[in-house]
C-alpha cells in the first residue's frame, strides 16, 4: 500500500471570535490552496478539532453535464422531452396504464 507524505508545520495559534469564527492564517491558506467559500467538516477528536475540506461536487457535475450537452448539441428542452417520454414508458411498464 503506497504511503502518502503529509506536510506538518508548526501549530498556528488562532483566536475564536464572538460568533465562533476564527481565521486560518494566510500561509496555511496559500500552502493548502484554501479559497474563500471552501467548505469544511469539523471532527471533534477528544480535545482536538480537525478541519477536513469538503469537495462540493454538485457544481462540477453540473458543469460536466453542460459541457456534454454542448458537445452533443442537446438543449434543456431536449432533455425535458426525453424525460417525459421515459416517464410515460415507466408508468406504462410499472402500472400498465398510459400516463
Amino acid at each position: 500500500m503506497p504511503v502518502t507524505s503529509v506536510a506538518i508545520g508548526r501549530p498556528a495559534v488562532v483566536q475564536v471570535r464572538e460568533r465562533g469564527q476564527f481565521t486560518i492564517p494566510v500561509e496555511i491558506r496559500r500552502e493548502m490552496g484554501i479559497k474563500d467559500g471552501d467548505v469544511f467538516s469539523l471532527v471533534r477528536l477528544g480535545d482536538a478539532l480537525i478541519a477536513i475540506r469538503k469537495k462540493l461536487v454538485v457544481s462540477e457535475i453540473a458543469e460536466a453535464i453542460e459541457a456534454i450537452m454542448q458537445e452533443e448539441g442537446v438543449t434543456l428542452e431536449d432533455l425535458l422531452e426525453g424525460l417525459e417520454k421515459q416517464r410515460e414508458i415507466y408508468v406504462r411498464e410499472k402500472y400498465g396504464i398510459e400516463a
